[in-house]
């Protein structure tokens, strides 16, 4: 019996343990794109507002087609047709548009741009920013996003994503259930662990959320306490081993 709940522990804490590095990538690498976009395009005039509806794929692979997306809303009582400056990184030169879209009053209206792995720079980062003029009433707006484009040709980049996104929960979440099966009752190290594990599954979701919604800043602090709290289980089992 103690051999078979030995096992259980051993088996949560190695699906634990891969869940949450599968997790940390996937989400370091989203806001790793996010941050060389912020600074990959220099300096531009300050905006009005953030433009928060600004979307890259969330991932793409080299054979991948897809879109760099906004929705933007006329909330004044008038027709207006906002400038708006798409700026996406290119092998050689950033390829740059400008175009004034017409929007009816109250009318949100859904632009789009195509990216491929002709956009791709730095060997592995396709970046956008969209700069949306003061048009009257409507402030301006600004935004940079990032993607990282893998090199698996032949699979969709957002069934890429959903592949290792579900693959990590399901070793968390397994990885839970075999530690929790193996090491009732908690005793004082349970209760340690438990909250160990606590924090590495709130950070690495926080984490992932943080990569999807293009929060980059908030992304990085994650990434340091994930690796301060590396640094502390592993000090603290060698000093306790």
């Amino acid at each position: 019996m103690q051999s078979k709940r030995k096992l259980f522990s051993t088996l949560g804490i190695i699906f634990f343990s891969t869940g949450i590095l599968v997790g940390m990538v996937i989400f370091v690498l989203m806001n790793w794109a996010n941050l060389e976009a912020y600074f990959y395009f220099g300096y531009t005039p300050p905006a009005e507002k953030k433009l928060s509806t600004l979307r890259c794929p969330l991932l793409m692979t080299t054979s991948d087609t897809n879109a760099v997306t906004i929705n933007i809303t006329n909330n004044s009582k008038w027709d207006r047709a906002p400038l708006i400056r798409t700026e996406i990184s290119s092998f050689g030169t950033i390829r740059s548009e400008r175009i004034n879209y017409p929007l009816a009053a109250g009318e949100t209206r859904k632009l789009s741009w195509t990216v491929t792995s002709e956009d791709m720079v730095f060997g592995h980062l396709i970046m956008a920013r969209v700069y949306v003029f003061r048009a009257y009433t409507l402030p301006s707006q600004a935004n940079t996003c990032g993607t990282v484009v893998i090199n698996l040709p032949g699979l969709p980049g957002i069934q890429l994503f959903i592949i290792v996104f579900a693959f990590s929960l399901a070793c968390m979440a397994s990885g839970w259930s075999l530690w929790l099966v193996g090491n009732r009752p908690l005793q004082a190290d349970g209760m340690i662990a438990i909250r160990a594990m606590s924090l590495f599954t709130v950070v690495v979701l926080v984490g992932l959320i943080t990569g999807i919604v293009g929060w980059w800043g908030a992304g990085l602090i994650c990434t340091v306490i994930s690796v301060l709290l590396i640094s502390s289980v592993v000090g603290y089992y060698i000093q306790n081993g």
